[in-house]
């Protein structure tokens, strides 16, 4: 019956959203336009949009860089949401803009704060985000850049055609359509210098000597959604407490409620720590450091990802199918209902992973 209302809901609300959509940019140049229009465009200023959460915008990741390769005389803003502006942190490239929250206020800044700006190119990095239609419409940008065509494209009159399923190869093959296409196919942040420095200040105080060091995203359990996805708690202590029987150095990590989580395992597993509070850029370098990484689909596993950590991505099947990490260094575990995930499965993965990694680097030893 849920499933039934939803399909009724959005059987009104997208057709409203895409008259919505084309009226906002009543005013504007709506001549479609191609990649060959692209050639003769020369962007002093692009504005791009990604209102929602650290993962998602770490996906698109590649294509921001591609947008600053292609023109890297042109400034390049970002207008995130309160979730995902630490991301910024890691594209030292991208100037941060307003940040969009849902209240009418906000809106009203935004749009104000848009209007005294002269943008060339706006890019919608979510091609089904409202926010992005009226970022879009209220930069005034002549050339209005998508992915692909969604209930939100009249906002746009530039289409990619790029509608992968999976989130990391959509925008990867977005990147490789304006020439630039990635090395490899994962997100991008480069670590600073000075988050670096703070992360090797504190990884001799939180870790004794010892064997690999394995970071564990406590999974998040914040709403009744989440909570319903989220891995059972006693499933977290025992595979806790099977990595550290293994010899492995296992870094508790979270913030907010999964914090207070990661700090009940640690007084059940002895010899596990917990990250410290750290800004998103700190932790990523401290993660950089870790042998490997165990997560549900979440922020910091594509953020392990960005900074060249194996992972063990574990969660749904379809997250799996749109959100898993890409190459022979990663596991991915995916099931109907993830309480269904065995302990001794990802016990299995982060041991293959572990030795895979062991592996190359005595191959690379060898060479």
């Amino acid at each position: 019956m849920a499933r039934l209302l939803k399909r009724i809901r959005q059987g009104v609300k997208r057709p409203l959203q895409t008259l919505f959509s084309g009226a906002m940019v009543l005013p504007l140049d709506r001549q479609p336009r191609s990649l060959r229009d692209l050639d003769a465009l020369e962007p002093r200023q692009i504005v791009l949009s990604r209102t929602d959460r650290i993962g998602d915008l770490l996906c698109c990741s590649p294509l921001i860089l591609a947008l600053h390769r292609r023109w890297p005389g042109a400034r390049l803003v970002l207008i995130p949401g309160r979730k995902n502006r630490a991301v910024l942190q890691g594209l030292p490239f991208v100037e941060e803009g307003p940040v969009f929250r849902r209240d009418p206020r906000s809106w009203a800044e935004l749009a104000w704060w848009l209007g005294r700006q002269r943008f060339d190119l706006g890019v919608s990095l979510r091609a089904e985000s409202m926010a992005g239609v009226w970022v879009s419409a209220w930069s005034r940008a002549p050339v209005r850049m998508a992915t692909h065509r969604t209930y939100a494209y009249p906002s746009c009159n530039l289409i990619l055609g790029v509608d992968d399923y999976h989130q990391t190869t959509r925008y990867c093959r977005a990147a490789a359509m304006l020439g630039y296409p990635p090395e490899v196919v994962r997100p991008v942040f480069q670590v600073p210098a000075d988050a670096e420095r703070r992360a090797a200040e504190i990884l001799p105080g939180l870790l004794p000597p010892g064997g690999p060091v394995v970071g564990f995203q406590i999974p998040h359990r914040g709403s009744r959604r989440h909570a319903v996805r989220a891995w059972p708690a006693e499933k977290v202590v025992a595979l806790a407490r099977a990595l550290t029987a293994d010899g492995c150095r296992v870094v508790l990590c979270g913030t907010g409620t999964e914090r207070a989580e990661a700090e009940d395992v640690k007084s059940l597993v002895p010899g596990t720590v917990v990250s410290p509070a750290v800004p998103l850029a700190v932790f990523a370098a401290l993660q950089s450091r870790f042998d490997l990484f165990v997560a549900q689909f979440t922020g910091t596993l594509h953020l392990a990802d960005a900074v060249g950590v194996p992972v063990v991505a574990y969660g749904l099947e379809d997250q799996v199918q749109g959100w898993g990490v890409i190459g022979p260094q990663h596991r991915n575990i995916g099931a109907a209902r993830v309480s269904e995930i065995r302990v001794e499965t990802l016990l299995e993965a982060a041991r293959a992973s572990l030795a895979g990694a062991a592996a190359r680097a005595g191959r690379g030893r060898n060479t």
